[in-house]
């Protein structure tokens, strides 16, 4: 229990070495009794892999499995123990089996696992017979349940705030953050070590951007403290107050938590205080605080522990503050509290409703949602929230947002992020009710469907070049990898985050209006490249969609660009992988709704098609800083930071070309000039005419030139079959000498989408 209300999970071991049998089962063993169980598994597997008729050694592999949640293996060797000769010698693996069956789904299964044991054991009056009773009705129970959909939207949140660890317990405050807990490793090397004062619960303050949820910080050390597990906050309505746990960083298995209350003041957070020994019972736990304000003004604390005077394992208690006093604790009763555990309480005030888990009442997995109008102990029978809030898996920590009706939750359901085992470890997930009104049948009206005649490719078109910018080395820092699973929405909110950061490094050493000016710099750049590439992107993707709803053949050519940080070939496997980052965008854009047009499967007959061209450094500019060590300049500057990009350079749709068989050209008179001797420092200007003889419009779609000493200037209309313009360059010798040859590329919608114009001048001194 401990292991899933304090989430100290996932403690990732080092590889085994050659150990003989003895010592890794010794390993295995102290693991164990110290509460790592997935470090126990570890070292049991290794010996039961060589000798899996050794039911002993399965028994405690199946146990070490279930406790660090990895179902799958653990019903798998339940069965082994159960079906052997020495089952009698393990009571109570008929009954894990049946509970592990039930985790992974198998309902019918499960109820005939539970019916057996009970039968088996019915003259004891135990916890185990208790349940198993009621688990043959709850598995009935789930089996309609898992039916009966409720109408919500679930989406698991991104890498920004998800890890392969645990993250548990969110709230959002306003519209402006989202507070929560994680598990963490504490040392450098995360591999180190397998003990687990290793690993801290710290908790998590992230910013809602344009993007979502900004890379998680963590809280002042004030309230992370170093030497303890924090955990579980909650706040007074403005923000002012704060509950929270710690828990001590003994072994797991001994582990015991208090509630801290600190106050902000003075324009930071006070040193928390422990609460009195009546909240926090010496010698037991006491944890997951959950703040309330009654009608007439009193304060209410709701809480888990395992105190004395209980109904069951852990319970919901509640304590009421009057002036800053709190009164002893009260059990909520056995309409919510019952031998099994209940946990995670949150008290919606609005609704007078409180929302926790438990594993006891009928439900669909190890710990599902519930939820009981009442107040301090007087409340109505819990209610199960439904599939698919709750799964078959641990569904826990159920939120309110204080702006509106939905929230959030944490789930080791598939799809979390995870080191060992896809149900091992808890993420957070946000909830969003659908609410969508009934219509009766005899009141639906026929209506006529008018044909979609928008030309969204033309919309699309409009917005290109569409340019998206990332932060220095951003996707996957140091990687030789040509692909990323980041997606670029969350590489984004992670650079808005940054803003501040920029606007301080840009404007160090500076003084009044050069400051100003550096500040001015950033918060333009962020607002009117960074922010505005990606408001554009966000219609260019509604755009897209609805183009390929109609039947269109869609190819997308994106274009990559790095600044001169690096090599060449590091930049070039940078640049992919920031096309990788677009596409992932794409992959998973409202639960993977382009995937049928990316794989080609589409009903409506929409292929999507992603071109990449990856340029690396090659067309960076030449004035941007490439030391390292001059960070002001490489990284922090606008100069430097619009060099790191990726742009969305042509739109092509078969049905408005190649199916009606028209199609723009591009005719240059001259594909190349030489200037011939140009003075240092001098600037010329060449006019590169050109015609439309095609049959349909030609657009332009961006112009490159193969280093930063020209620029160009290109009609950004369409240009009619039969009408002449020009591109203008701008050739700026500086202060280099010698021969120039410039590579000008040209990109447009013509069947010759790509056309390279060559500039010459050869630099002399005045």
């Amino acid at each position: 229990m401990r292991k899933i209300l304090f989430f100290i999970i996932c403690l990732n071991s080092l590889p085994l070495l050659a150990q003989t049998t003895d010592e890794n089962l010794k390993f295995g063993d102290d693991a164990f009794a110290d509460g790592d169980y997935y470090s126990a598994s570890t070292y049991y597997y290794s010996v039961l892999s060589g000798d899996t008729t050794n039911i002993e050694l399965a028994y405690k592999y199946a146990e070490s499995c279930r406790l660090f949640n990895d179902y799958r293996q653990a019903e798998k060797w339940y069965q082994v123990v159960y079906e052997s000769k020495e089952t009698e010698k393990y009571p109570l693996a008929l009954f894990y089996l049946a509970l592990m069956n039930k985790n992974n789904g198998e309902y019918s299964t499960a109820k005939n696992n539970f019916y057996k044991y009970y039968n088996k054991n019915k003259k004891e009056d135990s916890y185990y017979t208790q349940k198993a009773l009621h688990e043959v009705e709850s598995c009935d129970f789930a089996m309609k349940l898992v039916k009966d959909t409720v109408s919500v939207l679930i989406e698991h949140l991104t890498e920004n705030v998800n890890t392969p660890y645990s993250e548990f317990g969110a709230l959002q405050l306003g519209d402006t953050s989202l507070v929560y807990s994680a598990l963490r490793p504490n040392s450098a090397d995360e591999y180190q070590d397998i003990l687990p004062n290793f690993y801290l619960s710290r908790i998590y303050s992230s910013k809602n951007t344009i993007a979502g949820w900004s890379k998680g910080r963590e809280f002042p050390y004030i309230i992370n403290n170093k030497e303890s597990n924090n955990a579980n906050i909650t706040y007074t309505p403005i923000h002012k107050k704060i509950f929270f746990s710690r828990c001590s960083v003994d072994k797991i298995s001994d582990m015991k938590c208090v509630i801290y209350v600190t106050e902000f003041a003075n324009g930071k957070w006070q040193k928390p205080v422990k609460l009195d020994d009546r909240i926090n019972a010496p010698g037991y736990t006491s944890t997951q605080p959950s703040y309330s304000k009654l009608d007439d003004g009193r304060e209410v604390l709701y809480f888990v522990s395992n105190m004395p005077g209980g109904y069951g394992k852990y319970d919901i208690w509640f304590s009421v503050i009057n002036k800053g006093s709190y009164n002893a604790p009260l059990n909520l009763g056995n309409n919510i509290n019952t031998p099994g555990d209940e946990i995670s309480p949150f008290y919606y005030k609005e609704k007078n409703t409180l929302f926790f888990s438990s594993d006891w009442y009928n439900g669909l997995g190890g710990y599902d949602i519930f939820k009981s109008k009442g107040t301090l102990n007087e409340w109505e029978i819990p209610e199960n929230m439904g599939f698919p809030i709750n799964t078959s898996y641990n569904d826990l920590y159920f939120s309110v947002n204080e702006n509106d009706t939905d929230g959030y939750f944490t789930s080791n359901r598939p799809g979390s992020f995870y080191i060992k085992g896809e149900t091992c470890c808890n993420d957070i997930w946000s909830y969003e009710w659908l609410n969508k009104k009934k219509i009766k049948k005899d009141s639906v009206k026929i209506v006529e469907v008018k044909k979609d005649t928008v030309d969204y490719e033309q919309n699309i078109k409009d917005l290109l070049p569409l340019t998206l910018y990332f932060h220095n080395d951003i996707p996957d820092p140091g990687s030789r990898d040509t692909f990323t699973r980041l997606n670029y929405k969350t590489t984004l909110a992670a650079y808005i985050e940054m803003k501040e950061i920029y606007e301080k490094e840009y404007s160090k050493g500076l003084k009044g209006t050069d400051e100003a000016k550096a500040i001015n710099d950033i918060q333009e750049f962020f607002s009117n490249y960074v922010e505005n590439g990606f408001e554009k992107l966000q219609k260019m993707t509604d755009w897209l969609l609805r183009d390929l709803q109609k039947g269109n053949e869609v190819k997308i050519t994106v274009k990559g660009f790095c600044s001169p940080l690096h090599t060449t070939e590091y930049n070039t496997k940078l640049a992919k992988r920031r096309i990788s980052s677009l596409k992932n965008y794409f992959n998973e854009y409202e639960n993977g709704i382009f995937l049928k047009y990316l794989n080609g499967t589409s009903a409506d007959g929409g292929k999507l098609i992603i071109h990449e061209e990856p340029v690396g450094e090659l067309q960076s500019n030449k004035f941007v800083s490439d030391n390292p060590n001059d960070e002001r300049n490489s990284i922090y500057s606008r100069a430097a930071a619009l060099e790191r990009k990726i742009q969305i350079i042509m739109y092509e749709s078969k049905d408005s070309v190649e199916k009606k068989n028209i199609l723009p050209e591009i005719k240059f008179v001259n594909n190349s000039y030489d200037f011939g001797t140009v003075t240092k420092g001098e600037k010329k200007v060449y006019s590169f005419v050109f015609r439309n003889t095609g049959e349909a419009s030609l657009i332009i779609a961006g112009v490159e030139t193969s280093c930063g000493c020209t620029v160009s200037d290109f009609p950004k209309d369409p240009i009619l079959p039969g009408e002449s313009q020009q591109i203008n360059i701008l050739f700026d010798s500086h202060d280099e000498l010698g021969i120039k040859s410039e590579t000008i590329t040209v990109y447009s919608n013509a069947k010759n989408s790509k056309v390279e114009l060559k500039m010459n001048a050869n630099v002399v001194e005045k």
